[in-house]
């Protein structure tokens, strides 16, 4: 369904670039010889590529070579271009736009892993702390203003300084990546994981109420504690849950309330699952 939902949104756009080029196409016909609006084709053309991607902005890229070429070829009130000038000037402002599309279709997704790579831990795959903050910031709005819960799990891996001691790093930074991958591709779609420092992690729960964290949580730790067996790895986790019913103060504090969970697990025993919720 979202699928499909995309690819009509895309030939929606489609559709308002090819409309958009060929209003300039009649003003490009209307200007005559004295003034070449072929530059003006590029707008519609950036306008689609951003919104849709290379292949819709390739599709507009060819359709504006055709209506420039169509415009100058009968321009109104003066004698029609020969065929070879018309096709020359199809074939030169044709690959101008198709370059134009591709440079900014190349442009666009170079930002866009830049992007990606400036919030995701470059160990694990796992968001990092400055998107964990950002979400969490967004959550925290949503629970302020419409009352919806939320829910944060803060995760600390038992004895993990023991497994860098005795199998060394490399095996301690197989081990990081197995537990955020385990919980990644576990957890539900709408949920995020988040690394934070070197052997913590966030699980955010939006929309989740207590019970459900109470379902979801148990049934992710049991999965970790296979994997780790699977690969003899003697670590076990503490686990601080806070299910979010009124905002605190601020953002970071939702964070701070479920790390301090989290220790406070740590300091009783470690290897379990402790839950708490806040009202304000």
């Amino acid at each position: 369904m979202r699928e499909l939902s995309a690819g009509k949104q895309k030939l929606v756009i489609l559709v308002i670039g090819v409309t958009s080029a060929g209003v300039v196409a009649v003003l490009d016909y209307l200007a005559g010889r004295a003034y070449s609006l072929a530059a003006v084709y590029l707008l519609p053309l950036y306008f689609v590529t951003l919104q849709a991607g290379r292949g819709p902005g390739l599709l507009l890229a060819l359709a504006c070579a055709g209506f420039q070429w169509a415009a100058s070829h009968y321009y109104a009130g003066a004698p029609q271009r020969s065929l070879t000038e018309a096709l020359w000037l199809l074939v030169s402002w044709g690959a101008v736009y198709v370059l134009g599309v591709i440079l900014l279709a190349r442009m666009q997704r170079a930002l866009s892993r830049t992007r990606a790579l400036s919030l995701t831990d470059f160990l694990t795959g796992a968001l990092n702390s400055r998107a964990l903050y950002n979400l969490v910031e967004n959550e925290y709005l949503q629970t302020k203003r419409y009352g919806r819960p939320m829910t944060l799990a803060y995760v600390g891996i038992d004895a993990f300084k023991a497994i860098n001691s005795r199998m060394g790093h490399t095996v301690g930074d197989t081990l990081l990546q197995k537990v955020a991958r385990t919980m990644m591709r576990y957890l539900r779609a709408t949920d995020r994981v988040a690394r934070l420092g070197g052997d913590e992690y966030v699980v955010l729960l939006p929309e989740t109420d207590q019970e459900a964290a109470k379902v979801v949580l148990p049934k992710i730790r049991d999965r970790l504690a296979h994997v780790m067996d699977d690969n003899g790895w003697r670590v076990t986790f503490s686990v601080g849950v806070v299910t979010f019913y009124s905002a605190p103060r601020t953002p970071r504090e939702m964070i701070r309330a479920s790390e301090r969970l989290m220790w406070a697990v740590k300091k009783a025993g470690k290897n379990k699952i402790r839950y708490a919720s806040y009202h304000g």
